[in-house]
């Protein structure tokens, strides 16, 4: 899995520090965090199982 690119990382990080963006934006920022956190869990998952 790749690692996010510099614009998502700011938007993960502002999203995390309790900051909103205005609609229609916020949607996808918010969508954005959703999938890194799924992607942490993914990743947790893996590293579970392989152990």
């Amino acid at each position: 899995m790749n690692s996010p690119t510099d614009e998502q990382t700011a938007l993960i990080r502002i999203t995390l520090e309790g900051r909103k963006m205005s609609y229609p934006d916020r949607y996808q920022q918010e969508n954005l965090l959703n999938l890194h956190k799924a992607k942490m869990s993914l990743e947790q998952a893996i590293d579970f199982l392989s152990q």
